[in-house]
C-alpha cells in the first residue's frame, strides 16, 4: 500500500518508525538508567532495584511505541493530506505536490531533529526510572548547559526541582533541547531503607 490517502499506509508508517527506532530506545534508556546510577553515591547504588528498573523499561518502550511514535506519524500525516489538499486547490502541476512529498518524507534536518529530541527525552527517562526505584530519590534539579545557547523556555528551568514522578516536566523541553537532570538524594529515605535491610 503507497497511497497515503489509505489508513493501511500510515500504519505501514508507524510500524516502520518503530522498526528504526527501536533499538535507539531501548539502548537510550538503558544509557540513561546507567547515567542514573553514577549520579547516586557508590554506597547507595546497592539500593538499585534493577529487576523493577528493567520491567519498567520494557513497559516504558511499550508505552513509547504507541503514543510518542503514533503522534510523529500523526503529524507526518496531517502535514501529507495539508500538502495534497493545496495542491488540488492550486491546480499545480504533479511536480509541485512531489516537491513537497520530498520536504516531508526526504528531510534529513527533521530527522535529525526528532532523533536529537528523542534521545533526550529518553535518556532522561531512563534517569528518572532509576532514581525512582531506589525509593530515596524524591526529587531531580533540571540542569542547563548554562552557555549562550541556552533558550528563554530553558533557562527559566535550570536549578527547578522536579518531582521524581513527574513524567511531563522531565526534559525536553522543546525540540532539539539539551538539558538533563540531577538527583536529589533523602538522606532520611536510605537511612530508613538501610534499616529495613538489617532487620530482615
Amino acid at each position: 500500500m503507497t497511497d497515503p490517502r489509505q489508513m493501511q499506509f500510515w500504519n505501514d508508517e508507524q510500524n516502520e518508525l518503530w522498526n528504526d527506532l527501536d533499538e535507539m530506545i531501548i539502548l537510550s534508556l538503558t544509557e540513561g538508567v546507567n547515567d542514573a546510577a553514577e549520579q547516586l553515591p557508590p554506597e547507595y547504588r546497592v539500593l538499585i532495584d534493577w529487576d523493577l528498573i528493567n520491567q519498567k523499561v520494557l513497559a516504558y518502550a511499550r508505552e513509547y511505541r504507541y503514543t510518542l511514535i503514533k503522534d510523529i506519524t500523526d503529524t507526518t500525516r496531517e502535514q501529507t493530506q495539508q500538502a495534497i489538499t493545496d495542491w488540488m486547490q492550486e491546480g499545480s502541476p504533479l511536480d509541485s505536490l512531489t516537491a513537497r512529498m520530498d520536504l516531508i518524507y526526504n528531510n534529513p534536518v527533521r530527522a535529525e531533529m526528532i532523533a536529537v529530541t528523542e534521545v533526550t527525552r529518553l535518556f532522561a527517562e531512563g534517569n528518572r526510572q532509576a532514581w525512582e526505584s531506589t525509593g530515596f530519590v524524591n526529587e531531580m534539579v533540571w540542569q542547563t548547559s548554562e552557555d549562550d545557547r541556552v533558550c528563554p523556555i530553558c533557562s527559566p528551568l535550570a536549578g527547578t526541582h522536579v518531582g521524581i514522578g513527574d513524567k511531563d516536566a522531565i526534559p525536553p523541553a522543546h525540540i532539539r533541547c539539551r538539558c538533563w537532570l540531577k538527583p536529589i538524594v533523602s538522606v532520611e529515605a536510605v537511612g530508613r531503607q538501610l534499616d529495613e535491610v538489617f532487620r530482615r
